[in-house]
């Protein structure tokens, strides 16, 4: 079965806390996060570039993309919640690019990575 996006960026709650929606970009369920844990080649580090209230983060993701060009690469994900307060411009993260985990300190929250 294929998610649509419209379906997957819709949210049933009006905070983080309240959402009963499971799957990327909303809660983050237990079992990703210790997937991802024990994946750890699988993180890419990067900075926050721009978090919206509407839940958009742009991350600098250093070594993806094409040498050629850069050692970094914008790449953009989405979660349900408004993470502004928290994923400041410059705030250091990482990515999974498997689980679709961003990590930012001690926290880890579920993406849609676009």
């Amino acid at each position: 079965m294929i998610t649509q996006p419209l379906h997957v960026l819709q949210c049933n709650s009006t905070g983080g806390e309240g959402c009963v929606n499971h799957g990327a970009g909303h809660t983050t369920q237990p079992i990703h996060v210790r997937v991802a844990e024990a994946t750890p080649s699988k993180w890419t580090d990067g900075l926050v570039v721009r978090a919206t209230s509407d839940g958009w983060i742009g991350v600098n993701l250093f070594g993806y993309g094409d040498a050629a060009d850069s050692d970094t690469a914008t790449v953009w994900v989405w979660n349900h919640a408004d993470h502004t307060a928290q994923l400041t411009i410059g705030a250091p993260v990482a990515l999974h690019s498997v689980y679709n985990v961003l990590a930012s300190g001690r926290s880890r929250i579920s993406v849609v990575r676009l």
